[in-house]
């Protein structure tokens, strides 16, 4: 009897790879990070790439995430492809270096008058840079979800977060530039990465037509809706950090850190779910498939709720072993936080599953 994978069942196997190999290497830099600058080192760090983060997902405005329902709804329909992509690069890399320059000139606001820490300053105005990359980036990203090419979207990942592990440790252990290195270990990979990745969809950019306003307005509008429901996730997510970092200073944010990244693997199966249900669902809604969408949420919610559950009780079981063999036995104050995040990335990561549905 033959056994044959549904493009379904290969696209999540792909997107699991992506997101596996990413975490696992987001995880070792970390480690890296941790024992080679200590706490305070890894907490500035920490700080520093969360706002990042939060240029990830401004700089883009949502295109990307546009891009992948609407690439998937009129997936037959190449000219009308090629012109939510054409618009959508063009639209994202203007969003991308608007963003940068805002938060190049705010840097010494945020690093002084928010964290009261002078030395931030120069690694945000780094990390500035590289916003329009990052915004080329996503845009790919969602065309290639949205045309299902999960291979080539798991390949631009993982060389993506492998080139920043390699260059963090290069320059924070060889040439011994500590936080500065860290942070141009991310920021460089992504200003090389962001030109590289629209070979991967050359083929469906044309010169913007009269209709590059009206397509870009569709896409922005969308957007929108994405960058503010994103954005409270992200803001939900991420504010312990910046908080702790406001009140407290970036040893304790350096804890805090050891936490999350021990925390990560919990969400990343249905991460990799929810990225492939999501164009499938789209597709499904642009058809009228209803049925279709109700089968699918319904099958895969009740095996993810197994998994994750046993992952985070062997968590929580195994927490202060795990901090002390990786971080050494100065991270153990992360072992507390530990337990009460679990908790909610229990719930949130069996809740994400479900922004598909909402999103199309």
């Amino acid at each position: 009897m033959n056994f044959r994978l549904t493009k379904t069942m290969k696209d999540i196997q792909w997107s699991f790879i992506s997101l596996a190999i990413s975490s696992f290497v987001h995880f070792l830099l970390r480690v890296v990070l941790g024992r080679e600058l200590g706490a305070s080192g890894l907490g500035l760090y920490t700080l520093v790439f969360t706002i990042y983060m939060f240029g990830m997902q401004f700089a883009a405005f949502g295109i990307g995430a546009a891009l992948t329902k609407y690439v998937a709804e009129h997936n037959e329909n190449l000219k009308k492809v090629e012109e939510f992509v054409s618009s959508g690069v063009i639209g994202s890399f203007i969003c991308g270096l608007t963003f940068g320059i805002v938060l190049y000139l705010s840097s010494d606001a945020i690093a002084i008058n928010f964290f009261h820490s002078p030395e931030m300053v120069h690694l945000l105005k780094i990390t500035a840079f590289c916003l329009p990359f990052i915004a080329l980036q996503k845009t790919v990203l969602g065309t290639l979800n949205g045309l299902r090419k999960m291979n080539y979207f798991a390949l631009l990942n993982i060389v993506q977060n492998v080139s920043v592990f390699a260059l963090s440790v290069v320059l924070v252990i060889l040439f011994k530039l500590n936080v500065t290195g860290a942070v141009f270990g991310f920021v460089l990979p992504t200003i090389v990465m962001g030109p590289l990745a629209l070979g991967f969809i050359k083929g469906f950019f044309k010169v913007p037509s009269k209709l590059f306003n009206t397509v870009l307005r569709e896409l922005s509008w969308f957007g929108v809706y994405v960058v503010l429901t994103n954005s409270i996730g992200l803001v939900l997510s991420q504010i312990d950090s910046l908080l702790i970092g406001y009140f407290m200073n970036e040893t304790e944010v350096g804890y805090y850190a050891v936490a999350v990244v021990l925390i990560q693997g919990i969400i990343l199966l249905p991460g990799a779910i929810q990225r492939v249900t999501f164009p499938a669902i789209a597709s499904y809604h642009g058809k009228n498939e209803y049925e279709n969408i109700r089968k699918l949420i319904k099958k895969t919610l009740a095996k993810t709720f197994l998994i994750t559950i046993f992952f985070s009780l062997l968590l929580a079981i195994l927490g202060k072993f795990l901090i002390s063999f990786l971080f050494t036995e100065e991270f153990l104050p992360a072992y507390l936080p530990l337990l009460i995040l679990l908790i909610g990335y229990t719930i949130y990561a069996l809740l994400s599953l479900l922004e598909g549905l909402y999103q199309v």
